[in-house]
Order: C-alpha cells, then structure tokens, then sequence
C-alpha cells in the first residue's frame, strides 16, 4: 500500500452494520457485528499507525455511533458494544501515538436517514416518535458528520486528539 501512495496523512474509519434485537440475534451475527464495526477500526488503524508513527504525523478519524455512550431501545447491545470498543480504542491510541503527532478521534453521529432505514425505523411514525426525541426537532444530516469529519481530519484541528465529536442534536446531552 505504501509503495503505490508514498504516505499515509488520513485514514477515516467508516464501515458499521446492524443486527437484530438481542433476544433474536445469534452469536454468530453478533460475531460479524463486531467483526466489522471494531475489527475492521482495529485493522485500519493497525495498517496505517506504523506509517504514521514513522512520517511522524497524521490523522484518523474513526466513526462510531452516539450508541457508544447511551442505551437506546431502538438500538441494540451488539451494535453499541461494537460502537463502543470503536470508542475506546481511539482514546488509547491517541494517548499512544500523541509524542510522534498522530491524532486519533473519534466522530459519533445520532440518527441520520440512512441510518432510518431498519425495519422499525423506516416506519413513518416511528420516525416522528424518533425525532421528537432530538433536542434539536430534526433528523440529522449525512453532510453535517462529513463536516466533523474534515475539520477532525484537517490541520485546524492539529492540537486535538482523542476528541469525541458527537453529531446527534443534543440526543446524548439530554
């Protein structure tokens, strides 16, 4: 990978899939849940930290979930377990890999349409009961994470690591 780029400056961090309800979801999907959502945030950031570490800068954005930090019945616990080893791992890698000028961050967006798309959530209805529980009244947009992204990513944000930028509406302050 090195050899075709010559350097590695950003890596982001984006894949997730979902599951059934606990009391439906095997261990086996429980296994690929966590497979992708943090194996995959580990493998990345093992491929691309050494290369950082050696050009002595970079940065990683890793994508997790506000159901890292909150219980939500709409959400279950395999996904917020593997949102929230994705949340973990960013902090200890920022510890880790802040003397040689790596930052590792993590973005967590609430319910965004793409996300609304799950057999529950799709309904009409449950998406109004959904949005009125957002503080700010609204679902959010896809465009509004890609923005935490780019700044997280960016040199204005060059003394900032280990940050959660949560992206929910004021979801999780409540």
């Amino acid at each position: 990978m090195l050899n075709k780029h010559e350097r590695i400056d950003i890596l982001i961090n984006n894949a997730a899939i979902s599951g059934s309800q606990p009391d439906l979801l095997s261990t086996s999907e429980y296994d690929k849940i966590m497979e992708v959502n943090s194996k995959g945030v580990f493998l990345g950031m093992k491929t691309c930290l050494p290369i950082m570490k050696e050009q002595n800068i970079g940065s990683i954005v890793n994508i997790s979930s506000h159901a890292a930090f909150v219980g939500q019945e709409y959400v279950h616990m395999g996904y917020s377990g593997s949102k929230a080893a994705v949340r973990t791992m960013t902090k200890s890698a920022a510890v880790q890999y802040a003397e040689f000028n790596v930052r590792v961050n993590s973005v967590h967006p609430g319910m965004m349409p793409p996300m609304l798309t799950s057999a529950g959530t799709a309904r009409p209805e449950m998406r109004k009961i959904m949005v009125q529980e957002i503080p700010m009244k609204r679902e959010g947009k896809v465009e509004e994470v890609a923005y935490a992204v780019l700044f997280l990513a960016s040199d204005e944000a060059s003394y900032i690591t280990g940050a959660e930028l949560v992206v929910d509406g004021g979801t999780i302050a409540k």
